[in-house]
This record gives C-alpha cells, sequence and structure tokens, in this order.
C-alpha cells in the first residue's frame, strides 16, 4: 500500500523503514520540523531536581550537544510517555526509565504512582516543547506533585509546496495517511480541504494515534478513519495491519 507519513522527516524516515520492511511503499510528507533550544534547559539542569519527564523524543535530541550537563542526573528517574521516548533516553545515557503506554494522561499516573521516587519535595523537571497539549502538566498539578517545565524545542509548519503536496496526494492515490499528533492532523486537513485533495482523498484510510486526533478528520473522511487502541506506533501498525489484512 501506499502510506503517507506526516511525522517529521528524522522519525519519518525510522517509520518508512519500518513500513518498506512490510512490503509497502511509504511517502514521507513531514508536515512540521523541530527547532531545538536545548540550551534553555541548561539552567534548571543546573538546579536540585528529583526526577525528569519527557513526553517527546525530540526533547531528548535537543540535549544531544550537551550532555555533559545531562551526567549529574542520568541516575535519576526518568518518565518517559512512551517506548520511542525510552529508547532515546537510553541511548543518551539514562539507566532508571519508567515508560508509559504513550499519552500524556498515562504519563502522569505513572508519575503519581512513583511518587516516592520523588525526593526532599525538589521539582521533577519536565523537558517539554511547543506546541503542546496541558495534559500532562495538569496531571501533575492534579496529584500535587511539583514540576517544572522548561521548553527545549518547537515544532514549526513545514513549508510545503503545491507541487510536493500534488505529488504526495494527487499523482498517485494514497491508500493510508498515519497522523500522529492532533496539530499533524490539523495542519494535514488544512491542506487537504481544497476540492482537489478531497476526491483524491476519498477512500483514503486515516489511521490515528488517538482519539483525540481521531476527532480532528473532518466528517467526509470519517468513515475511513480509526484511532488506535494505544497511543503508540506500534499499536497504529496493528490497525493498519486489521485493516489492510498485511
Amino acid at each position: 500500500m501506499r502510506i503517507v507519513v506526516t511525522r517529521p522527516h528524522r522519525s519519518g524516515e525510522k517509520t518508512a523503514a519500518k513500513l518498506e520492511a512490510l512490503g509497502h511503499q511509504p511517502v514521507l510528507l513531514p508536515l512540521f520540523h523541530p527547532v531545538h533550544y536545548g540550551e534553555h534547559a541548561i539552567p534548571a539542569l543546573s538546579d536540585p531536581l528529583s526526577a525528569i519527564a519527557v513526553t517527546s523524543a525530540e526533547a531528548l535530541r535537543s540535549l544531544e550537544t550537551m550532555r555533559d550537563r545531562l551526567v549529574p542526573h542520568l541516575s535519576k528517574p526518568l518518565f518517559a510517555v512512551g517506548e520511542a521516548t525510552a529508547e532515546a533516553a537510553e541511548k543518551i545515557g539514562f539507566s532508571n526509565i519508567f515508560t508509559a503506554s504513550g499519552d500524556a494522561a498515562a504519563l502522569a499516573a505513572l508519575v503519581a504512582e512513583h511518587r516516592s521516587l520523588l525526593k526532599n519535595g525538589l521539582p521533577l523537571l519536565y523537558l517539554a516543547g511547543t506546541p503542546r497539549g496541558s495534559v500532562f502538566e495538569d496531571g501533575l498539578a492534579a496529584a500535587g506533585i511539583p514540576f517544572r517545565a522548561v521548553d527545549c524545542y518547537e515544532m514549526q509548519p513545514s513549508d510545503l509546496s503545491e507541487d510536493m503536496l500534488e505529488t504526495v496526494l494527487l499523482k498517485r492515490a494514497a491508500d493510508v495517511v498515519l497522523l500522529y499528533s492532533s496539530e499533524a492532523a490539523k495542519a494535514f486537513f488544512r491542506h487537504a480541504s481544497a476540492e482537489k485533495y478531497v476526491a483524491a482523498l476519498a477512500s483514503t484510510q486515516f489511521v490515528c494515534i488517538s482519539r483525540n486526533v481521531l476527532s480532528l478528520v473532518p466528517e467526509i473522511f470519517r468513515e475511513n478513519a480509526g484511532a488506535a487502541e494505544s497511543a503508540n506506533e506500534a499499536a497504529m501498525f496493528e490497525l493498519l495491519h486489521r485493516n489492510s489484512g498485511t
């Protein structure tokens, strides 16, 4: 199947390799690209902290050039939103990693479950990015967990030309579009709202990482859209498998 991958380029290439191994034809359409501000985390990493939380591997990538700043914290608890983020944390040198099931609410619950690890009332450091939802921070606040959030990266819209969009969506029909975030869904359907794309996508399947993302699929496409059972790529691939028989 011809599958449009809407992730940023670096993550999208990894997804494309997995899809190729399954016999599909992936097409990259990176709707956003990351801009790193890892230096913003330096003051926070210099202050006392009890643990670190990360909702995207991109936050850890933003710190790749300043690993020396992380050395004092590598043995502290690190709470990762999902497997990919946990793998990035392990790669950078963290050894005490707790992994949630893939969404912000589950991550907040995981931190609350292990609150005994947050020593001496020191705050948890949330290595965050923009734009983002408030679910994780709201969950921490509701649980009474002290934290500090620092934006380490920003996901900026990619400059997609009309020629690129037509090549990806019109010249050959897309069998499936993978949507990994609310922002990606909003951006994709802003581009796809033109009549020529609506017609081309009439029979395309939309595989969404969560029900929240699914809710952003316009009604005209909703019949062919579905949400993964859990908020991770493995579950998206399971849904893809069930829908396609591959």
